[in-house]
């Protein structure tokens, strides 16, 4: 140990000679990220040491996630990313908030969209300083804490889940190392949507309704500054999943637990209600126009600007016509499962594709977990929001014509698109023949109670 703090003194100091701050700077913070989260990850799975082992793999592919796409962004790209313009705004309001010249209230993030994400890298900045590649891992970084909620959230309401199959897919899907691993929305989103995630949980599975409620209610909050439909669809699936939880074990809770759940189920369509209406009014392309006043005119709207933008580009394809409820199934799978193989053009292309043409066949190889959905939606709650966010998310991205945009949302929602790939298998017809056999050998039929007697 000694010898390698030596190593790494001697190699720090050699970069801050011949390298920027840019890249240099995060020598200095990839350790910290790691001190931090060792003791934090025991704490998060202290009864499974092997998921927890996953989980520090996890966190080393995330930062090797952020440096690669990092020299994406700024080697191959050279600098034409989202990301510059975070990175300039933050390292330019973290300079005059370090130096006294403006307030540190500044820094705090206000706004939606952007401008709240330009305000989040000032704050980070402002903490840690303003190396580029060390913004890029404390974003990744926060990825990967909204992952480790994920993983969580499942174990806690799924129960059979393949728990260590779960981990591994969560921490080392391309798509879910590389995506939510720079500076930008997409890592907030997995952070605050992992939140939410881990809310529900306990409300559907352990039932402490403050707690809950207030896990949830932050991750939505702040996915909704972002990107307020994507906090739209998980409230949604908050109340999907607490109404057909109510429905479920009507018969089988307290009064006083059935009244708290429909209480709940209340809030949650009210609170979808308000974040419908900030949606619309967020994405809506014209918002100012008088004449935009019908709910369904702006829908239409901002699905046809939304389709405008998404096939400018290279990676642009033909979207599918949402004629009528006949086309949404087709339309769910599709959007959820693009690029296959036979549709990669570029290599770009072909590494979301290889990836998911292998699950595709991991689900047909383990069709018996796919057969068990239905069932273990009686048992979880849980199993009915992550099925209906995934609808949910198939149905609204239809119109999305480009598959780098595509692929970079479909990260947020892969985690829940992951579950039926670890429910516990159901039971062949044989399996449960044999346990009904065992149980009549093992209880005592009357002639042996009487003899007994």
């Amino acid at each position: 140990m000694v010898g390698c703090a030596a190593g790494y003194v001697l190699f720090l100091g050699w970069a801050m000679q011949r390298l920027s701050y840019d890249v240099w700077g995060a020598l200095v913070v990839a350790p910290l990220i790691v001190t931090l989260s060792v003791p934090l990850i025991q704490r998060a799975f202290p009864n499974d040491r092997e998921v927890a082992l996953i989980a520090l793999a996890g966190l080393g592919l995330k930062l090797a996630g952020s440096a690669a796409r990092y020299w994406i962004a700024f080697d191959a790209y050279g600098g034409a990313a989202d990301a510059g313009r975070y990175h300039e705004f933050g390292k330019a309001l973290a300079g005059e908030i370090r130096s006294g010249r403006t307030s540190v209230l500044r820094a705090i993030p206000a706004g939606t969209g952007t401008q709240f994400v330009e305000r989040l890298t000032a704050t980070v900045y402002t903490m840690f300083g303003s190396s580029r590649l060390g913004g890029f891992m404390l974003f990744g970084w926060m990825a990967f804490w909204g992952a480790v909620l994920l993983i969580r959230a499942a174990t806690i309401a799924v129960p059979g889940l393949a728990v260590r199959r779960y981990a591994i897919l969560v921490f080392g899907l391309p798509s879910l190392v590389y995506w939510p691993s720079s500076i930008g929305k997409e890592a907030w989103m997995m952070l605050c949507l992992g939140l939410a995630s881990y809310g529900c949980a306990r409300l559907v599975g352990r039932g402490r309704a403050v707690r809950s409620v207030a896990f949830t209610a932050l991750g939505l909050t702040g996915a909704a500054f972002v990107r307020p439909h994507m906090a739209g669809m998980w409230l949604a699936g908050v109340a999907v999943a607490l109404v057909g939880g109510l429905l479920v074990r009507g018969g089988e809770g307290r009064e006083r637990s059935r009244f708290a759940m429909v209480v709940l189920a209340g809030i949650a369509v009210v609170g979808l209600s308000f974040v419908a209406a900030f949606a619309i009014r967020y994405l809506e392309p014209a918002a100012n126009d008088a004449d935009d006043q019908v709910a369904q005119s702006s829908v239409t709207k901002i699905f046809e600007e939304t389709e405008r933008r998404s096939e400018q580009g290279g990676s642009g394809f033909e979207t599918i016509d949402l004629n009528g409820p006949q086309t949404w199934p087709y339309a769910i799978v599709r959007t959820v499962t693009r690029p296959l193989l036979h549709e990669a053009r570029s290599l770009a292309e072909l590494l979301p594709a290889v990836e998911m043409t292998a699950l595709l066949a991991a689900g047909v190889l383990g069709w018996r977990r796919f057969a068990n959905v239905v069932p273990m939606i009686r048992r979880s709650p849980y199993v009915l929001f992550a099925l209906a966010v995934v609808m949910m998310f198939g149905l609204a991205f239809t119109s999305i014509g480009n598959l780098g945009i595509l692929t970079r949302q479909r990260s947020l929602v892969l985690p829940l698109l992951l579950i039926p790939w670890c429910l516990p298998p159901l039971p062949r017809r044989r399996d449960l023949a044999g346990a009904a056999r065992a149980a009549n050998i093992a209880a005592p039929g009357p002639g042996a109670l009487l003899r007994a007697h």
